[in-house]
C-alpha cells in the first residue's frame, strides 16, 4: 500500500476488498475527526475478544495463527501491533487488513460508527468510478447482446451446458457479438473516448492509425463481481475455434487478477454462515455446483489460489476445500499453489476428481449428491500433495524416495506452527519409508532460518529490520516533538540505517512543528504500510525517564547511531576487500583498505 499526500488531502491509490484499487480523496481534518472519536479497543474488540493486560488489551492475532497471544492494542496512544507477526497501525489500518478494504472503506465505516458525516461532494474521483460505472453499462450491453437474435448460438450453448435461464440471469452472464467494432461504437455514441476505453480493458488499438476493435469477439460473458456488487472486468469464454479459450479483461485500475474469487458476490453469506467454502478453479465450475445448491463456492480463476486470496477467505472460514481436477497436469499445476495455503495458515482439506472430470462435468453426470461424498472424503491439503506425489514419482527407486522427500520440504518450509511441521516430518518419514530422524536430519541439514526450529515461537517470527538506538530516537521525536529541531541540527534522515525509517524521519521533519499531526495516531495515516507496522512497534514500547536522563539519552542515542552507520561501512568495506582478494585485485584490495584504515582513524571506533 502506498500513500501519496498532496496539500492538505489524503490521496492514496490502495487495494480495496474486492481486488481493485481505490483512488479517492477525503479532506485530512475529516480523517483526523474520525480517528481522533474513535475507541479503537471498542472497535477492534468488536470483531476479536480482547482481553485486559495491564494498561493494554492483548488477542490472539487474526492474521496469522498463533497459541498465545502476542497482539496487543493501546487505549492511551489507538494503536495496535502484534509481537508475533508485525502488523501494526491505527483503527483504519486494522479494518483494512482484517476487512481486506481500502482506506477509504475503512475511514467511511469508522465515521459510521462514530457518527461523523463524509460529505460525498469531499471525495475526489481519479477515474476508478468512471471504470465501474462504464463496466456495469457494458454488462448490461452484453446480457442485452444475449437476449438478442444475435445471441441465439450463445443460448443455445449454454442450455447444452444444463445452465437455466434463471441461472444465467444470477449471474448476470451476456454475449459479445462476432462483429468486430459492436462495442467501440456503442460506447462512442455513450460519448466515452477510445482512450479510456482501452484503459478500462475493454478495447484496442487496431494496426491502423485511428482504429479502434472489442477485445471479446464472440464469445461468452462471465462478469467479474465483488462481494460490493461492483463489476471489476469480465471473462470470456470462445464460442468457435479462436484461442485462446478463455481470456480475461487485463489489469485495470479496478480490476487485479488473483485479487477476486468470482461468485463471491453471491456466495459470500453462505460461506460466513457455514464457515467454509468450496474453491475450484473455472467459472463453469463454480456456476454448476451453484445451480445444484451448493452455495459455499468460489473460482480461484487460475491453478492455485494467490495469497490475497487466501487472505481473503481466512476471515469469513475455518477451513477452504479446494477441488482439483482429475487430469495429472492440472494436478501438478494445482500443487504448486498449496504451499501459499500453508505459508498463510489457512486450514485446508483436498478433494481429487476421478480422472477426466472437473466439477462442472462430474456434477452433470454423476449429480449434486456423488460430489458432496467427494467432499466428505476430503483430504488435508498436505496429505494430498503427498500421495499425488508419490503416484506421479512412485516409491521404488531410492531417486524417486528422495524427489518426493525434497519436494515436501519445500511445503513443510512453509508451515509456520512447529508442532504442525513435526506431524508432517512424521507423516513424510512413515508414507516414504525412511526413519523419521534421518528425514529431521535431511531437513535441519537444509539450512532453515532458526526461527523454524524454535518451539516458543507461535508464529512467523518478525525479524526487526531496524536497530533499537534508531527505534529509542524516532520514539523520542513523536513523544516529545520538542526534541526534533535539536535532532535535525544533529542527524540527517540519511544517517538512519534502516531505509524504511529514513523516510519515516523525513516525513517527520517536513510534517514538524505541526505537533498535531506528529501524533502517533496521525502520523500513521502518512506512512507506507511497512512504515506503519514499524511505527506501531516502536511506539509500542514507553519511555519514561526525568528532563535530566533525556538529555543523556538523546546525546547517547545519536552517537550510538553514528557509531552504528560507520561499523555498518567498514563491515561493507571489509566485504569489498574480501571479494578484491579473492578475485586477486590487488590494486583494488590495497585502496580499499587505505580507506578502511582512514575511517577507522577518524572515527576512533573499534572494529
Amino acid at each position: 500500500m502506498k500513500l501519496r499526500k498532496k496539500k492538505n488531502w489524503n490521496l492514496w491509490n490502495v487495494q480495496d476488498s474486492g481486488g481493485f484499487q481505490d483512488k479517492m480523496a477525503i479532506p485530512e481534518n475529516i480523517i483526523n475527526e474520525i480517528r481522533e472519536r474513535a475507541d479503537i479497543v471498542e472497535i477492534i474488540d468488536s470483531y476479536i475478544p480482547l482481553k485486559k493486560a495491564g494498561r493494554s488489551f492483548k488477542a490472539l492475532c487474526p492474521f496469522h495463527p498463533e497459541k498465545t497471544p502476542s497482539f496487543y492494542v493501546s487505549p492511551q496512544k489507538q494503536i495496535f501491533h502484534c509481537f508475533g507477526c508485525g502488523e501494526g497501525g491505527n483503527v483504519f489500518h486494522f479494518l483494512m487488513k482484517y476487512l481486506n478494504t481500502s482506506f477509504v472503506e475503512a475511514v467511511k465505516q469508522v465515521a459510521e460508527i462514530v457518527g461523523v458525516e463524509i460529505p460525498e461532494k469531499e471525495y475526489r474521483d481519479s477515474g476508478t468510478k468512471k471504470i465501474l460505472d462504464l463496466n456495469k453499462l457494458v454488462m448490461e450491453f452484453y446480457r442485452k447482446q444475449l437476449n438478442s437474435e444475435k445471441g441465439k448460438t450463445c443460448r443455445e450453448y449454454l442450455k447444452s451446458r444444463g445452465l437455466t435461464p434463471d441461472i444465467v440471469a444470477q449471474f448476470r452472464l451476456g454475449y459479445a457479438v462476432s462483429q468486430w467494432d459492436a462495442l467501440v461504437n456503442f460506447l462512442k455514441k455513450k460519448g466515452y473516448d477510445y482512450k479510456f476505453l482501452i484503459e478500462a480493458g475493454l478495447i484496442l488499438e487496431g494496426k491502423d492509425s485511428g482504429s479502434y476493435y472489442d477485445l471479446f469477439r464472440d464469445r461468452l460473458i462471465f462478469p467479474i463481481i465483488d462481494n460490493k456488487e461492483k463489476v471489476l472486468g469480465f471473462g470470456a469464454r470462445t464460442l468457435g475455434s479462436a484461442l485462446p479459450k478463455y481470456i480475461n479483461t487485463p489489469e485495470t485500475p479496478v480490476y487485479k487478477k488473483g485479487r477476486i474469487l468470482f461468485g463471491i458476490h453471491l456466495t459470500l453469506e453462505e460461506i460466513k454462515k457455514q464457515r467454509s467454502a468450496i474453491v475450484v478453479e473455472g467459472y463453469l465450475d463454480m456456476i454448476s455446483l451453484y445451480q445444484v445448491g451448493i452455495k459455499n463456492v468460489v473460482a480461484s480463476l487460475g491453478t492455485a489460489l494467490t495469497p490475497e486470496q487466501v487472505r481473503f477467505l481466512k476471515k469469513y472460514v475455518d477451513e477452504a476445500i479446494i477441488i482439483f481436477d482429475g487430469d495429472q497436469a492440472g494436478q501438478m499445476a494445482s500443487l504448486r499453489g498449496l504451499d501459499i495455503v500453508l505459508e498463510e495458515g489457512l486450514r485446508a482439506k483436498a478433494v481429487a476428481l476421478p480422472p477426466e472430470y472437473d466439477p462442472d462435468s462430474f456434477v452433470h453426470k454423476k449429480g449434486r449428491d456423488e460430489f458432496l461424498k467427494l467432499v466428505e472424503n476430503r483430504q488435508d491439503i498436505f496429505d494430498y500433495k503427498l500421495n499425488t506425489l508419490l503416484n506421479i514419482y512412485g516409491k521404488d527407486s531410492l531417486d524417486a524416495r528422495i524427489k518426493v522427500v525434497e519436494e515436501m520440504f519445500l511445503s513443510i518450509d512453509k508451515i509456520p506452527n512447529y508442532l504442525v511441521r513435526s506431524e508432517c516430518i512424521k507423516k513424510l518419514a512413515d508414507k516414504v519409508g525412511f526413519e523419521e530422524k534421518m528425514v529431521w536430519d535431511q531437513y535441519n541439514l537444509r539450512g532453515r532460518k532458526s526461527s523454524r526450529i524454535n518451539m516458543a515461537v507461535p508464529g512467523p517470527a518478525v525479524n526487526k529490520k531496524y536497530a533499537p538506538v534508531e527505534a529509542t530516537l524516532i520514539n523520542l521525536m513523536i513523544t516529545r516533538p520538542q526534541l526534533i529541531e535539536e535532532l535535525k541540527e544533529l542527524l540527517s534522515p540519511q544517517e538512519f540505517i534502516t531505509p524504511e525509517l529514513q523516510k519515516l524521519v523525513e516525513k517527520i521533519y517536513t510534517i514538524y512543528p505541526d505537533c498535531e499531526r506528529l501524533k502517533v495516531g496521525n502520523l500513521l495515516n502518512f506512512v507506507s504500510e511497512d512504515e506503519a507496522n514499524i511505527l506501531a512497534e516502536i511506539m509500542s514500547e514507553d519511555i519514561e525517564c526525568s528532563p535530566e536522563v533525556l538529555d543523556n539519552l538523546l546525546t547517547d542515542c545519536v552517537i550510538r547511531l553514528k557509531e552504528l552507520r560507520i561499523k555498518k561501512y567498514c563491515e561493507f568495506l571489509m566485504q569489498e576487500i574480501k571479494k578484491a582478494q579473492t578475485a586477486c585485485d590487488n590494486t583494488k584490495a590495497d585502496e580499499l583498505l587505505r580507506e578502511l584504515n582512514d575511517v577507522v582513524r577518524k572515527s576512533k571506533i573499534n572494529i
